[in-house]
């Protein structure tokens, strides 16, 4: 059972990040001056290059970096419910502690390393650390 010290600061770290994450996407989103969410969208990138593959590069980049921001943030909820619920800190598939090195590196850690490298080997394309 992890300490109440020890789950606050990891909540402590958990928010930072998801607020890391939530300016990140909003600065893409809003990157223009686009107050109103309607009016909200990643640039077109037209403006940046007269170059349309150069263009189009970066507005792959701007979705892949979003992309990855959706998946830590499901990762970061994740985590932050197993704090409400006691089972922070216990790997989902094996229910060992997660070593708290493991912790520290990966808040949102949701496998031992063993289980996530498991896990990783089955479908290696989704390196995901929750």
């Amino acid at each position: 059972m992890m300490k109440t010290i020890e789950e606050q600061r990891y909540r402590e770290m958990l928010g930072q990040r998801r607020r890391q994450l939530s300016d990140f996407v909003g600065d893409r989103l809003h990157r223009h001056g686009l107050q109103v969410h309607a009016e909200a969208g990643l640039p077109r990138r037209d403006e940046d290059t007269d170059d349309d593959a150069a263009a189009s590069a970066m507005r792959d980049a701007d979705v892949s970096g979003l992309e990855r921001a959706a998946r830590e943030l499901a990762l970061i909820d994740a985590a932050m419910e197993r704090l409400s619920t006691g089972n922070y800190g216990v790997c989902v598939n094996c229910g060992e502690s997660i070593p708290a090195e493991r912790l520290a590196a990966y808040p949102e850690a949701a496998r031992c390393a063993g289980c996530q490298t498991a896990l990783e080997r089955k479908r290696p394309e989704r390196r995901l650390y929750g």
